[in-house]
């Protein structure tokens, strides 16, 4: 069984499973996916970064 989620890239920090930290998106892509987490089934896909300044 295979399962879409939003992708979030994060920006200095790395996230382990059952970690509770803020979120704080600016871009439009990023609110996008959080929005779609939040009317869905509340999962999203955390990634770091290897260039934050992409």
């Amino acid at each position: 069984m295979s399962h879409n989620y939003p992708l979030l890239p994060l920006r200095d920090i790395v996230v382990f499973p059952h970690m509770i930290v803020p979120l704080f998106v600016g871009r439009d892509r990023s609110v996008a996916a959080l929005e779609t987490a939040m009317d869905a089934d509340k999962e999203i896909f955390l990634v770091a970064q290897l260039d934050p300044g992409e």
